[in-house]
């Protein structure tokens, strides 16, 4: 038996693929980052292709915390344009 890295399933010896969710058997399971930055999510998909599913989710929540402060900035801008007040002698 061969035993599927990501998930412990355990397969038959002559398996190329997981028989749980088809992936790769000889594929080697990602190590967690030490580390992981916004600046990653510029990765092209074959690199992220090879992060831990834990690396990705947090990537994930930092780009949807920069996506909430960038959106919150436009609203505050946008709340400060129908604000303002000029002088109608002009």
């Amino acid at each position: 038996m061969i035993c599927c890295s990501y998930c412990e399933t355990e397969n038959q010896e002559n398996d190329k693929n997981c028989s749980f969710y088809a992936a790769e058997l000889k594929r080697l399971r990602p190590k967690v980052r030490e580390f992981v930055y916004l600046e990653l999510w510029e990765s092209p998909f074959k690199e992220l292709e090879l992060f831990h599913t834990y690396d990705l989710l947090v990537l994930l929540r930092l780009v949807r915390a920069e996506r909430t402060k960038s959106y919150d900035l436009m609203r505050t801008v946008q709340k400060a344009l129908e604000d303002v007040e000029t002088d109608k002698e002009f």
